[in-house]
């Protein structure tokens, strides 16, 4: 049983023991490569198929999102924690804050020009998408939570299993032991459930 697990922007595999450990705790073998962005993140991910779980935080989860979308049938099930998972919403909403980060991520975003569309997730789920499990920070203020939105009503078109678990009090990510024993506990019983053998 494998599972890939991919780490945030301007992070690296160790800061992301929060979202491996629950899954090595399950008995799975986690690659955890470095990432520059999605597009790396998703060549990477290729040769790492077929998985039971891909998993990633921020521009982690939008990587996950997008290679089981890309990939039908060799993901089986995704754990995105406050991935974007429509990148042209991402920069609007960036866009429109003001503040020094949110123009920097912004300006990172446009720089990519036709890629922006080629790596947003949203673009390409459809038939074939595996379950998906999205947890965000109710006071998360980098990924808002109309990215939920969207994947919700893309479950409803699709017809593919989505849990939306939000965790009262918490940010971006999980800082708080207490808040990191929630999301692990969460996708342990989500990809218990929900995993495919691979």
């Amino acid at each position: 049983m494998r599972a890939i697990v991919y780490h945030g922007r301007g992070s690296s595999p160790e800061k992301v023991d929060w979202l491996v450990e629950p899954l090595r705790g399950l008995g799975y073998e986690v690659v955890a490569p470095s990432i520059r962005d999605v597009a790396d993140a998703y060549e990477i991910g290729l040769s790492s198929l077929p998985v039971g779980v891909a998993a990633g935080h921020s521009m982690g989860g939008t990587a996950a999102l997008l290679l089981a979308a890309r990939n039908p049938g060799k993901v089986g099930c995704v754990v995105s924690v406050a991935g974007p998972v429509d990148r042209r919403l991402q920069l609007r909403w960036l866009e429109g804050k003001g503040d020094r980060l949110s123009k920097r991520l912004a300006h990172e975003l446009a720089a990519l020009g036709s890629q922006l569309d080629e790596t947003s997730p949203s673009r390409y789920i459809g038939q074939g998408m595996p379950p998906v499990l999205y947890i965000r920070g109710d006071r998360d203020d980098v990924v808002p939570r109309a990215h939920v939105d969207v994947l919700i009503g893309l479950a409803d078109k699709f017809g593919f299993h989505v849990d939306v678990v939000e965790i009262a009090g918490m940010g971006h990510t999980p800082k708080t032991d207490e808040e990191r024993e929630k999301v692990a506990k969460v996708i342990a019983n989500f990809v218990e459930k929900y995993a495919g053998r691979s």
